[in-house]
């Protein structure tokens, strides 16, 4: 089975008002996760700045939907080297190359 990848926003980053529009997201604060076969879970996370919006494709926060948010962020970062970053990291913790050890008193 591949691995799966989703986003998970933390949080949008709002300027009250901007000229005749309201609560214009500026920034997403995100997470990108994947996870394996065996249930292993990767992620890394991050902020996105965003460009002021056009007044005539706007869309109030209220109307946001998780799909628009994913849209920004997959226009604004590179999508597959977050992936290849993240199959890594999953690859690190099925096939550890080292582990930590504790040294006993006596």
């Amino acid at each position: 089975m591949a691995n799966t990848y989703r986003f998970v926003i933390s949080g949008l980053h709002a300027k009250i008002q901007e000229g005749e529009l309201s609560n214009v997201i500026e920034s997403v604060h995100w997470r990108y996760q994947a996870e394996d076969a065996d249930g292993n879970i990767a992620d890394v996370y991050g902020s996105v700045g965003l460009e002021a919006p056009d007044a005539e494709s706007f869309v109030a926060h209220e109307d946001l939907t998780q799909a628009d948010v994913e849209a920004w962020l997959e226009a604004k970062l590179d999508v597959e080297s977050l992936k290849a970053g993240l199959d890594a990291k999953l690859e690190a913790i099925a096939n550890p190359t080292h582990h930590t050890i504790s040294l006993v008193a006596e």
